[in-house]
């Protein structure tokens, strides 16, 4: 059973705060007994859910109140993950919870008392569904009072029972499980993973499925016929992988249209090259690599994919400025795109804003139709939530340190405390 002190309806939410947190700092771990870090232990417990159970209670309004949005954050879950360095998922978890509780007056109200812990304050949220929203409201404050006497988990366990006895009362059959997404075409998504590695997954309509499978056996059994699988130790799992990959570089199951090669870019500071000119190579500093967007890549994997890429170097300044993108060229190109995506990391350069470079716009600083140039220090990558910003109000200089954001009242935006990438 969860019992939070003083935080019974009509209690003091401050005072029971201010003596939770006494009793949690007033213990010395080095010195307490192990019943006396146990009493610190619940009184962090009651701290936790008074200050979320507030948080609930404080975001409906908050969101509504539309001050998320005054430093230019696309939403409000994007600015409280730049505020408070939260994962997106758990910030996420949070607004639905406080949105759905606020349509649920006792579920509020326990939140807004401080009585129970987030971890049933969305249990409840969550077993508000379509189905069965008739009987929860009429046993709301009957649910809330038994989600105060059990654990996260027997609570989960007793509103599945009430689930189905609800199912039952009104006649109706569990629902078939939603579908990940609507669209009835064919949907595939790519996750970026840990040390340059990713997952991939698709959904597919029966027809591409027959299309994709019989692709890669074709591929397969060609390894075969010709002989590279021999003595090939490889899983059939590994194959698949590698088939899928071939096939995808290849353009084609069956005929090559041209190899397509991957981009790479290489960063290097100009200062470095020259230093390393007069440096023999046994005494040259350590040097990494990394791949825009998808972190550090080892010497061996960045030679073998040097081996299959349209190699291009961007040599920049000891600032970071990009100073030489290979080639030049008068108008907006893929030179000029690429310097600023190695300027910018392959992200939108608003601060807080961590948009992929697929999604992004070239911006002129100074507009093109007021005289602007198309020139690397006239350009900033912005994803389309932040260009529109800067073509209606807000405004974008380049200063001393790099590019200056400001809102339309003229105050600048600072960085977020926290940033989502590195």
């Amino acid at each position: 059973m969860f019992v939070v002190v003083g935080a019974e309806a009509g209690g003091d939410r401050r005072a029971a705060a201010h003596d939770a947190l006494d009793r949690l700092l007033d213990v010395v771990p080095e010195v307490a007994t192990g019943a006396e870090m146990t009493v610190a232990l619940e009184a962090r417990a009651e701290l936790t859910t008074l200050i979320d159970g507030a948080a609930v209670a404080m975001i409906p309004p908050w969101e509504a109140s539309g001050d998320w949005a005054r430093d230019g954050a696309r939403s409000p879950i994007a600015m409280l993950v730049n505020r408070t360095g939260a994962r997106r998922s758990t910030t996420a978890a949070l607004r639905r919870t406080a949105l759905d509780a606020a349509g649920m007056p006792h579920v509020s109200a326990a939140a807004a008392a401080g009585s129970l812990p987030l971890t049933h304050l969305e249990l409840l949220t969550r077993a508000r569904r379509p189905e069965v929203a008739e009987v929860f409201d009429r046993d709301e404050a009957l649910l809330v009072a038994e989600a105060g006497r059990l654990t996260a988990d027997a609570l989960a366990r007793f509103l599945l029972a009430w689930r189905f006895g609800a199912l039952e009362e009104l006649g109706v059959n569990e629902p078939d499980p939603p579908l990940d997404h609507d669209s009835e075409l064919d949907t595939a998504r790519i996750v970026a993973g840990f040390a340059g590695r990713g997952l991939i997954t698709l959904d597919v309509t029966p027809v591409s499925l027959a299309s994709v499978v019989e692709a890669v056996q074709a591929r397969i059994e060609t390894w075969r016929r010709t002989g590279q699988l021999t003595e090939d130790t490889r899983s059939w799992e590994e194959l698949v992988a590698a088939a899928l990959v071939d096939l995808i570089v290849d353009g084609s199951a069956s005929v090559r249209h041209g190899q397509l090669r991957p981009r790479l870019i290489v960063l290097a500071k100009l200062g470095e090259l020259f230093d390393r000119a007069h440096i023999p190579t046994g005494e040259r500093e350590a040097w990494t690599a990394r791949i825009l967007g998808g972190g550090p890549i080892g010497q061996a994997a960045l030679r073998e994919l040097a081996e299959q890429a349209d190699l291009q170097i961007v040599i920049t300044d000891d600032s970071g400025e990009p100073l030489h993108v290979g080639r030049k060229q008068r108008l907006v190109t893929a030179a000029i795109l690429t310097a600023l995506l190695a300027r910018a990391g392959g992200t939108c350069e608003f601060p807080g804003c961590h948009a992929h470079h697929h999604r992004a716009h070239a911006h002129h600083i100074v507009w093109w139709r007021h005289g602007g140039t198309t020139s690397i220090t006239n350009l900033a990558l912005l994803c389309p939530h932040h260009h529109r910003l800067v073509h209606h109000g807000w405004t974008l200089t380049r200063g001393p340190t790099g590019l200056v954001f400001r809102r339309p009242d003229g105050t600048t935006i600072d960085p977020p405390p926290f940033r989502q990438a590195a």
